[in-house]
């Protein structure tokens, strides 16, 4: 739920949307984790098509950048761990309603919910991501002058991104097991 709630919000923000195509995602996911998935990348893939290409050097960049990445992470972990509305759930999404007010509350309390989420689920990966995004803060502002096109800068974070994986997996840290035709 608190997925669904970020990428409403997140789409609200940015005036896309497109972020409502995540809800068929939600509503396969009562019947059918496998189907859920397939509507899920149906959705990341229109969401992908309707996102201008920004610099992540510009405000407006970083704030799509940490919108999308973040609210995408979320939503992509309710559709594989399946939709709960417990008390915990219900007290994040309204921390998410509630800092919704500007941009900079909203951004802050993302990353206040994806961390402690995938701290909460994940432990020891938490760290991981703290790495990434260190690393990755301080690559891009290094190349800041010979990267200015928002391709490079993609590629620049996927990179990191996969390099880090590599590292954790390496260490033996628990990540989600997901089968391909998993349990529903």
């Amino acid at each position: 739920m608190i997925g669904l709630i970020a990428t409403i919000l997140t789409g609200i923000a940015l005036r896309n949307y497109v972020f409502l195509l995540v809800i068929p995602a939600y509503v396969l996911r009562f019947k059918d984790r496998d189907l859920s998935l397939a509507a899920f990348y149906l959705y990341v893939l229109l969401m992908a098509v309707s996102l201008p290409g920004i610099s992540i050097y510009t405000w407006e960049g970083l704030r799509l950048a940490g919108f999308v990445a973040i609210s995408t992470v979320l939503a992509l972990d309710d559709v594989l761990r399946g939709v709960k509305v417990g008390k915990e759930e219900l007290i994040l999404s309204a921390v998410l309603i509630a800092s919704a007010l500007t941009d900079y509350t909203f951004l802050i309390a993302l990353l206040a919910v994806v961390t402690y989420s995938a701290y909460r689920h994940s432990g020891k990966v938490v760290a991981y991501l703290a790495g990434w995004l260190g690393v990755s803060a301080a690559v891009m502002y290094l190349t800041k002058d010979s990267l200015s096109d928002p391709v490079g800068q993609s590629f620049v974070l996927i990179g990191l991104g996969l390099l880090f994986i590599l590292l954790a997996e390496r260490k033996d840290v628990e990540f989600l097991e997901v089968r391909l035709f998993g349990r529903k």
